[in-house]
């Protein structure tokens, strides 16, 4: 079982969703998403105050622009959050500025996330020690597996930073999940876009679901869970010497 310092927040639910799962944080969107115009415009300066207002002070709010702003308007959204008392702001400038990112950071005193889309092992250190990130969230996946991604959760731990992995599709929230079950240095609140039951898989430990705010982590070998056997039958092996 999940410690209670490592609950899940998730990215879609709202509403009734929010209150039967009894989602204790939430993450949100804000500007455009990397390259796009926000729209409607000024959308993200209304939603800012209303997420508070609906969901009032207890609940964790954070928020993501994926890369929308520039320096300048990105620490202007930054000081909106700060007044509605956010908890981190997300990848406020493109993910490889990384001056920039430092920059934001400097001017803000919400803590700065990024490194969903980070590569580079190099460029995770400096952002680390030169602290433009005050959270680090590598994503298993983007950044090759669990072994690459804990020699980051380590930097961030020598540097005393909480590391709130990034999830991707697929089953990447199970492996986000067990991720995060070994950091020491694990974040408060972690990522969960729901369960994905494309695949016919069955879990003996974990119901796989958000629980009282809590997921349970699946035990057993492996990842704890186990693909229909007959699903896996449909497909061949490629050979890629072909």
């Amino acid at each position: 079982m999940l410690t209670d310092r490592r609950k899940f927040i998730t990215t879609s639910l709202t509403g009734g969703l929010v209150a039967a799962s009894k989602t204790k944080a939430l993450k949100f969107k804000v500007g455009g998403r990397m390259s796009h115009p926000e729209f409607p415009a000024g959308r993200s300066d209304k939603l800012i105050p209303q997420m508070r207002k609906i969901f009032g002070d207890e609940m964790h709010l954070f928020a993501d622009s994926n890369g929308s702003y520039d320096t300048a308007e990105a620490i202007r959204i930054g000081k909106l959050l700060q007044e509605y008392k956010y908890e981190h702001y997300e990848e406020p400038v493109p993910f490889d500025w990384y001056k920039e990112t430092k920059q934001v950071a400097d001017a803000l005193t919400i803590p700065i996330a990024g490194g969903e889309q980070e590569s580079s092992m190099h460029n995770f250190r400096w952002s680390i020690a030169n602290d433009a990130l005050q959270i680090v969230q590598p994503d298993v996946y983007y950044f090759g597996g669990m072994i690459r991604s804990m020699r980051v959760a380590r930097m961030a731990e020598a540097m005393g930073k909480p590391v709130n992995p990034h999830i991707s599709g697929g089953l990447g929230y199970l492996y986000m999940m067990h991720f995060v079950s070994v950091l020491p240095n694990a974040g408060a609140y972690h990522e969960f876009k729901g369960d994905n039951r494309d695949l016919p898989l069955e879990c003996k430990t974990s119901s796989l679901l958000i629980e009282d705010g809590i997921i349970k982590v699946p035990t057993g070998p492996g990842s704890g869970v186990d693909v229909d056997p007959d699903y896996l039958k449909k497909y061949v092996v490629v050979d890629d010497k072909l």
